[in-house]
């Protein structure tokens, strides 16, 4: 199991948190009318578990209304010491028709949390956003409606609707009025609008009409487009906080933007670049190397105090450990570098490195949070590279959070191709799902067969036969596809997925909603060609969207890099961006670089993990995803019969 999947996912912790807040609110003395607080003796602040579990059974001697009050009281307090089982044993037993508004929006908060710690997504949201809580908002306390709405801003992001996240968000900075709630609040809009990329964000923040979403996105765009330097991007902060003195994030700036002054005091004066820049790795190297320095210059024209950079070559035959220790004794306070594995592996077999080192790619194969060795890694290391690893995981999770449970995979049969559909089947599993079938494909295989019979065309067509050959009566036949999936991973090129997508139309799973990885797309745009994998989701890296990005801009004036290349030059880029805001990753595991190649975080054995932002291809051009994919619903499980008509 990987450390990103062991770590709790920041919108989970904060649905955790919030129940605090709701079990002291629902241990107050209470009013004789609609929306009154919630009574209990807990002896203290700190309800225990004790007192919680003589409130359920005292409730069992109570008339209902009163009875299901006192459950849900028990259950608030139960789930916020982490008993979820009890919590949710008392939250089933409420009969929710029975309770006012006030308590039902509790109940929809407890319950909806419970099911959210499940991965009940859709159910905690339909709870959350139940119609009789409408017309009721202003009537609730604020301790009742914060942390419900708090519940359904994180939902709406974590099912990857930013847009209705963001409105609730917007709702919340109304309500909020302790410094902490303002804070938290700030916190959750920042995640949501650092998705977005600058082009949208720039969009908005023209064309809103709401003065404190201006404010918003373009501090979103800030985070976004100065990242290259932190000094160029606290003074843009300056800035903002001079136009907008009376913004909420002025006050109450995202935990992100605080740490900036730290960060600037730590940054480095001279850095090494280690990277092959002859030698069969050599294209990539220099690659990675012009978009490091794309971002290097971008900083330095804007005027801003930048390291200086020595550029070393590691595909001579020259041994690795002498170019770092020439490296060190030049004066390197960081090591960027070095790319190939096998020289990775030998840092990670370092007890200890004399400076911070962030290699720019991953000893091993293994999942996140799997050392080489199975030893542990030093805190002078960081490994940072774009593994299809973590794309996998990413649609596991967002396809499992969207509602499926059954998947198909198919996989192109190179390494990069068995690698993500390993990864996606561990991490689906260990979510829940079930791969009901996994094939494999090359550029010469008959990709008509492989769907055909991944789809299971064939055995209905027999049973037709055989139906055929016991009744004398003529059959409308047509034939019907298994039933036992309800998402397809698709890891391929662009060139397989143009001709794998028509063929799911062509044998009944048109229907079938298809993830992929960003290898799905090349990065150029093309609507006739790309037609033929209209609806595919997948993993997009930022770098796509990115149009006014004034380093992408240079390394596409400059280098003009081949879209193979393009992600490459992304990584020297975020490699630039991210080796001075690794303390800030140590000391707030939540929080995350925003760069090209995606939102960058550090697990707790010292690997960046990429998360992408979420695109479709949509007549023919890939389009940023910002809206709510409609929740999977069950397949009738019985197969109707109509005359002599059959579905095989």
């Amino acid at each position: 199991m990987s450390a990103s999947s062991r770590r709790t996912p920041p919108v989970i912790a904060r649905i955790a948190a919030s129940a605090l807040a709701l079990a002291l609110a629902a241990c107050q003395t209470p009013a004789s009318k609609p929306g009154a607080q919630l009574p209990v003796d807990t002896g203290g602040s700190a309800a225990s578990r004790s007192a919680a579990v003589q409130l359920l059974h005292s409730a069992e001697t109570l008339p209902a209304p009163q009875r299901d009050r006192q459950r849900l009281q028990a259950a608030a307090i139960l789930y916020e010491l982490g008993d979820k089982q009890t919590a949710k044993e008392a939250v089933v037993n409420i009969s929710p028709e029975q309770l006012d508004d006030a308590l039902y929006a509790r109940y929809a908060q407890v319950y909806g949390s419970l099911l959210a710690a499940e991965d009940e997504f859709f159910r905690a949201l339909d709870l959350a956003t139940a119609p009789r809580l409408d017309q009721v908002w202003t009537q609730l306390p604020q301790d009742t409606a914060l942390p419900l709405r708090d519940l359904r801003a994180d939902l709406w992001g974590l099912l990857g609707d930013l847009d209705s996240a963001i409105a609730e968000r917007r709702q919340i900075a109304d309500l909020a009025q302790t410094g902490e709630a303002i804070a938290d609040n700030n916190d959750g809009f920042w995640q949501l609008l650092t998705q977005l990329p600058s082009s949208e964000l720039q969009q908005r923040a023209s064309e809103s009409r709401d003065p404190q979403m201006r404010g918003w996105y373009q501090l979103a765009l800030l985070g976004r487009d100065t990242q290259t330097d932190i000094s160029s991007q606290l003074t843009a902060l300056s800035r903002w906080r001079q136009q907008w003195p009376h913004h909420s994030a002025t006050a109450h700036p995202p935990q992100a933007l605080r740490l900036l002054e730290q960060l600037a005091a730590q940054r480095a004066d001279r850095i090494a670049l280690l990277l092959p820049l002859s030698g069969q790795l050599g294209s990539a190297g220099r690659a990675i190397r012009d978009g490091f320095m794309a971002a290097h210059y971008t900083a330095l024209n804007a005027g801003a105090p930048t390291p200086t950079v020595m550029v070393y070559d590691t595909g001579t035959d020259q041994p690795f450990e002498e170019i770092y220790q020439s490296a060190v004794d030049a004066g390197a306070q960081s090591i960027v570098g070095p790319l190939d594995k096998s020289k990775v592996a030998n840092l990670l077999a370092t007890e200890k490195l004399p400076v911070p080192t962030l290699a720019l790619n991953y000893a091993s194969d293994l999942g996140a949070g799997d050392s080489a060795d199975g030893g542990s890694l030093t805190n002078d290391l960081v490994q940072f590279g774009l593994a299809i690893e973590d794309e996998a995981r990413q649609v596991a999770q967002h396809a499992y959070r969207q509602g499926h449970r059954q998947a198909m995979i198919l996989a192109a049969d190179a390494s990069w191709g068995q690698r993500g559909a390993e990864a996606f089947q561990q991490e689906w599993q260990r979510l829940g799902g079930t791969v009901s079938i996994s094939r494999s494909f090359r550029d010469n295989s008959k990709f008509s067969q492989l769907v055909s019979d991944a789809l299971l065309i064939p055995d209905s067509k027999a049973r037709e036969a055989e139906l055929r050959r016991q009744l004398a009566a003529s059959l409308e036949f047509t034939p019907r596809r298994r039933g036992d999936v309800d998402m397809l991973f698709l890891a391929a090129q662009p060139q397989q997925a143009r001709q794998i997508n028509p063929m799911l139309t062509f044998y009944y799973a048109g229907d079938l909603p298809v993830y992929a990885t960003s290898h799905v797309f090349d990065g150029n745009i093309n609507p006739n060609r790309d037609r033929d994998i209209n609806g595919i989701r997948f993993t997009a890296l930022p770098w796509l969207f990115e149009s006014d990005n004034l380093t992408k801009r240079n390394i596409e004036q400059q280098a003009s890099p081949a879209p193979a290349f393009a992600r490459l030059y992304a990584l020297g880029a975020d490699a630039f961006r991210l080796y001075p805001r690794i303390p800030m990753l140590r000391q707030f595991p939540q929080q995350r670089v925003h760069g090209l190649t995606g939102a960058l975080s550090l697990s707790a054995d010292g690997r960046i993990v990429r998360e992408q932002i979420w695109a479709r291809i949509d007549k023919g051009e890939p389009v940023p995803v910002t809206t709510a994919v409609e929740p999977v619903l069950p397949e009738p499980e019985s197969m109707e019969l109509s005359g002599n008509s059959e579905a095989f």
